[in-house]
């Protein structure tokens, strides 16, 4: 039995035109920055990238441009920010909330991974929850920190998927589909390999900050409902199985025990003087 694409899979930011309702991916966006503990963690990542002495900003990945648009306030006077998706919907969202804006501020189509601009051309370089979508995160981060001139700010900010947990009185099946959930996505280890990446890349006064975000379960369930019915439609679970499984923990929401979160990785670096 085929599997019917769901244009909400939170799994497809890496494909977002080709989901043909981009709204959906986008209103789930605008819920998750709604959830506390990735604000906690975007303002770590902003207080590492030190906007205020960068004077320019990319976002590579910026999707609705939200976090850029917010930056903005930070930059000194004259200073100027750049936005970066592959997503050709996520740009034309941007470049919607930035109209009007009394800020120099540019958003772009492109690939992370062979970003459009010259050598050195930032003072600060960051990316947030996109590199767990990119089949070569080290290739991105390699452009991050070649358009980032010396002395400048590379910052990264992501989930580690293993890292995700929710109480459920099935573990079994819990199990199956929080560890299948971050297979499912390119780079569902991220997180954690973000140091090691970092110092491979030749980045120099590393900073690692994790972060705890707790969900809720409205967000929760849109994030897993693909994945359950892959699963499903694969026979890695039953229909009882997956059915039995979304009843309970509807039935600990509404109860008032939900529980479910994940690690949020933050790291900060500079590029040294000289190619790294």
């Amino acid at each position: 039995m085929p599997v019917r694409e769901d244009r909400s899979d939170v799994t497809r930011f890496g494909h977002v035109d080709a989901t043909q309702d981009a709204g959906s991916l986008i209103a789930f966006l605008d819920t998750a920055n709604a959830l506390a503990g990735l604000r906690a963690a975007k303002q770590v990542l902003l207080d590492q990238l030190r906007p205020g002495q960068a004077r320019s900003v990319l976002d590579v990945g910026c999707g609705t441009g939200a976090d850029l648009i917010a930056m903005t306030e930070w930059l000194p006077r004259g200073g100027q920010a750049a936005g970066i998706d592959i997503s050709e919907a996520m740009i034309a969202e941007a470049r919607r909330r930035a109209s009007g804006l009394d800020f120099t501020i540019s958003f772009g189509t492109g690939d992370a991974a062979n970003l459009p601009y010259g050598d050195a051309s930032f003072g600060a370089c960051r990316a947030a929850t996109v590199l767990q979508h990119v089949p070569d995160a080290s290739q991105v981060i390699r452009e991050m920190i070649r358009v980032t001139r010396p002395g400048g700010r590379v910052a990264a900010l992501e989930f580690d998927q293993d890292s995700t947990m929710l109480d459920h009185p099935d573990r079994d099946t819990t199990r199956v589909i929080l560890q299948t959930f971050g297979d499912a996505m390119a780079n569902g280890w991220i997180g954690r390999q973000l140091p090691r990446l970092f110092r491979q890349a030749g980045l120099t006064d590393i900073s690692v900050s994790p972060v705890v975000n707790l969900g809720e379960p409205a967000m929760f369930q849109a994030m897993l409902r693909s994945h359950v019915e892959r699963l499903r439609a694969g026979n890695v679970l039953t229909a009882r199985q997956a059915s039995g499984w979304w009843h309970a923990l509807e039935r600990q929401a509404a109860d008032g025990h939900f529980l479910a979160g994940a690690v949020i990785f933050v790291v900060a670096a500079t590029r040294p003087d000289g190619r790294p």
